[in-house]
């Protein structure tokens, strides 16, 4: 049985334009207006199209031009929700220079699309509301646009903050708001990435040694993929939506038009390699040897030094290490590894816990631990910390390990392709034993939303839009096999009210019958596997099944019922701390009382919610609330150098029952069998 589909990315739009290009001339924009004729209600009030037509100092006739010549003009003066980044006529005539051009009537029609797509956002974005980090929704070229802060100095010495989008295009007139959308004014055309990843890393002068590794083991076929021409999707699915049930309210689902390959390269600059004196692709190779050897210690026992000098073996060493480096999805600022800014603000105890997320990479069974801190002198985005916040305070009583920093590229080199995006690192980032055994033995915390790479490229991880009752269809993702298909899946729109982990969450609805590739441990040994769990009457009941054979898994216990509050459930019986100790006033025998339901609890199969997550904007923490628990799967003894499967079958036949797939945890021996945190 073919169970693990591959990566698909193709548009059915795109495939309607193309065909349409090669007998009429036909773009995209003519594709949307001619099936959507007479559609759109003009708008009384000022448009974008007139806010740019009306400028009394006539900035934007150039930019004008290109939105008519790209048929996009007639869309920008009728109801909808528009950010636009306007370009002002120095902008289009510096861009002009650039081309050897001399005016706009002598751009074709494809760079007056690009150009217009590139500059268009269907969602109103008003950059008082915006943090840095790449902007929820993509523009109508489907790529994201990075915003970003930089000092500028003016004449008199005074220094201003000055938002930019992708670096080099700054907003000199910003949030004008109009009867559809917002007007942001740029001083540079916003650039499109034309080079794969792997050509980012290739012609960078400050990362020659991790080229000259990518070429040595030949990767770069595989970081040169794009679109996946094999995806295909339904007009009305992509743009007229499915409603659907999730938590008792309609969601509008939309599928996507495409399907895109992604890839995120961590490099550390050559300098940083200097620093630990590795100056040659020889010196990488040894070290590459050391680290591995080590790593994979019983297998090294067994072939020694025999794939050393096969470059091209996935067992290789230099092979391991680079690919260990390489993400298999488009991530476009480190910033948006963790959940939105007012996503921590709103749901993250910062005291006992920071943001954190796991990510499998290119490396076959090898994950990495990325966390965000957010408060103090030492804030930034971190690769396989151990601590809590900026201050150096370890974690389950162990010592503090500050971890790689990664950063977003900021040296005047290209950091996006068209396929994805590279980020530099201050340390050298391995997959050591030590990494391995120690730093990731720890509960791992996973959040739904990035078990698939698709979640994460297509941008429906974390994606914010005014409707919060939306969400991104998929059908088959990556690491994902539908037995049926009589169910939709959506990863759905993460708001702050939201009660889940991370403010989104996975959710199904229908006769679900699906499997998913769990992520991978970090050591051979005895783990324990948890999903969340929320109870809702318009919910099923679920049988989970586990193992390394997808065709012969093996059912965990009894189905889980999640119809049910964890607090109605006579199979986990959740009472709250409070009502627990009510008129005991020992503190000492308050916790004693409140370990011991703890435990009770365990031995039943089920564990309360966190204590480290509010439920929605600070209301309550998990913990605390009635209808969240976590159902323990299995405890086993796993095999890091194998694949894992979890299927979760709904065994009650109900054609709109719904299940919210929230976050599932691994949690090792050496943790829970020693009085694991609350956390």
């Amino acid at each position: 049985m073919e169970f693990m589909p591959k990566f698909k990315n193709f548009s059915f739009l795109a495939v309607v334009c193309l065909t349409l290009a090669a007998s009429t001339q036909m773009s995209c924009s003519d594709v949307w207006s001619e099936q959507h004729p007479g559609t759109y209600y003009v708008s009384t009030g000022q448009t974008v199209a007139d806010f740019l037509e009306q400028d009394v100092e006539d900035r934007f006739s150039d930019f004008i031009k290109i939105l008519k010549k790209a048929q996009t003009w007639g869309e920008l003066d009728t109801y909808g929700d528009f950010t636009c980044f306007a370009p002002t006529n120095d902008a289009i005539r510096q861009y002009l220079d650039e081309k050897n051009l001399e005016s706009v009537e002598m751009l074709s029609k494809e760079d007056c699309d690009t150009i217009a797509w590139n500059h268009l956002i269907k969602t109103v974005f008003y950059m008082s509301d915006c943090s840095a980090g790449s902007l929820p929704s993509v523009n109508l070229l489907n790529r994201f646009l990075v915003v970003d802060y930089i000092a500028d100095t003016l004449a008199d010495g005074t220094i201003m903050p000055v938002v930019t989008i992708n670096r080099d295009s700054r907003i000199i007139h910003e949030d004008d708001s109009v009867e559809n959308g917002v007007v942001q004014v740029v001083d540079n055309v916003i650039r499109v990435a034309g080079d794969f990843v792997y050509d980012l890393v290739k012609e960078n002068p400050n990362t020659t040694l991790m080229a000259a590794a990518l070429n040595l083991i030949g990767f770069e076929d595989s970081l040169k993929l794009w679109h996946d021409y094999s995806y295909t999707i339904s007009y009305d699915s992509a743009y007229e939506g499915v409603v659907c049930q999730g938590g008792g309210s309609d969601y509008t689902i939309y599928y996507l038009p495409e399907k895109n390959y992604g890839f995120t390269i961590l490099v550390e600059p050559d300098e940083v390699y200097a620093r630990e004196g590795i100056n040659d692709i020889d010196d990488l190779i040894r070290h590459a040897n050391e680290v591995m050897h080590e790593s994979y210690a019983s297998e090294y026992a067994l072939y020694g030094d025999k794939y050393d000098t096969v470059w091209t073996d996935r067992r290789n060493p230099l092979n391991r290490f680079v690919s260990y480096h390489i993400l298999p999805f488009s991530m476009p600022s480190v910033l948006n590894y963790n959940p939105r800014k007012d996503i921590i603000d709103a749901k993250v105890l910062k005291t006992v816990i920071d943001a954190e997320d796991y990510f499998e990479t290119y490396l076959p069974h090898s994950l990495l631990r990325i966390s965000q801190v957010t408060e103090g002198d030492n804030q930034g985005v971190y690769i396989n910390r151990r601590g809590v916040g900026g201050e150096g305070e370890g974690e389950f009583g162990r010592e503090f390990y500050r971890g790689i920093k990664v950063s977003d590229v900021r040296d005047g080199n290209k950091y996006e392709g068209c396929n994805g995006y590279i980020q530099y690192l201050d340390g050298i980032l391995d997959y050591s034993d030590f990494i391995r055994t120690d730093i990731l033995n720890r509960r791992m915390r996973v959040d739904c939303c990035t078990l698939s790479p698709d979640f994460i490229t297509s941008g429906a991880r974390q994606k914010k839009n005014d409707n919060s009752y939306t969400g991104v269809g998929f059908k088959q993702p990556t690491n994902f096999h539908s037995f049926n298909s009589d169910y939709t899946m959506w990863v759905r729109t993460a708001f702050v009210s939201n009660i889940s982990y991370q403010g989104d969450g996975l959710d199904l609805q229908g006769n679900y019958d699906i499997m998913l590739k769990l992520p991978p441990i970090p050591y051979d040994g005895t783990w324990e596997l948890r999903l969340s769990y929320r109870g809702s009457a318009g919910c099923g009941v679920v049988q989970n099944y586990v193992g390394d054979d997808p065709n012969s898994l093996k059912p965990c216990g009894i189905p889980t019922d999640l119809r049910q509050s964890a607090e109605e459930n006579p199979n986990i019986r959740w009472r709250s701390d409070k009502s627990l100790t009510e008129g005991i006033e020992d503190e000492n025998q308050k916790i004693a009382v409140i370990d011991a339901y703890d435990k009770a609890m365990r031995n039943r199969g089920y564990m309360k919610g966190p204590d480290s997550h509010y439920t929605s904007d600070r209301a309550e923490l998990f913990r605390d609330y009635n209808l969240i628990a976590r159902r323990v799967i299995t405890t086993d003894y796993f095999y890091a150098d194998r694949d894992y499967y979890l299927r979760m079958k709904l065994v009650l036949d109900n054609p709109k029952a719904e299940m919210n797939f929230d976050y599932m945890e691994w949690c090792p021996k050496s943790i829970y069998d020693f009085n694991e945190d609350k956390h």
